[in-house]
């Protein structure tokens, strides 16, 4: 009565074959930070996220809207980042577009980068290479050459970078 036939024993081998060979869901709807939200600490999702309140802390996303009212007070990492509002804290992300409403204070490193005229920048600009940096931070692909110098004046120092393709 309470044992497993033939029956069952196969019924659960073909739900768990077909379990194993099911298509990878679909992302879920993004997270919504509302406009009269404020959150104070990280924030990390494995999805898309929308902001239109305030983030007091860092943020992990794949891809990221700040709306044009939000403020985030931190740094914000992810696949794709849009910025229409405010950020203070460090950019990294594989495309960043600013529209004509952001406003960045800190460093963006990024592989895309699109600014629209009108947007506020204060901070560096470094574009990611496909290969990163070593130990010493030069790239793989780039040898530098020391200083030669042609005479005592500091104004007659050269120095060679050669790329390497």
């Amino acid at each position: 009565m309470f044992t497993k036939s033939k029956r069952d024993n196969t019924m659960s081998k073909q739900s768990s074959a077909t379990a194993s060979t099911a298509k990878p869901q679909r992302p879920g709807p993004p997270s919504i930070v509302a406009a009269d939200m404020r959150i104070v600490g990280d924030l990390e999702t494995e999805g898309d996220a929308q902001i239109d309140g305030r983030i007091d802390g860092d943020l992990r996303t794949r891809t990221v809207t700040i709306g044009q009212g939000a403020t985030i007070n931190g740094s914000i990492c992810g696949e794709t980042i849009r910025i229409s509002g405010t950020v203070n804290g460090e950019v990294r992300g594989g495309t960043v577009i600013l529209t004509a409403t952001a406003k960045v204070i800190g460093d963006i490193h990024h592989k895309s980068l699109s600014i629209d005229a009108g947007a506020f920048l204060q901070g560096l600009c470094k574009r990611m290479a496909a290969d990163a940096p070593d130990a010493k931070g030069t790239s793989p692909g780039l040898v530098t050459h020391q200083p030669e110098k042609s005479g005592t004046d500091a104004a007659s120092t050269t120095a060679t970078v050669t790329a390497l393709s």
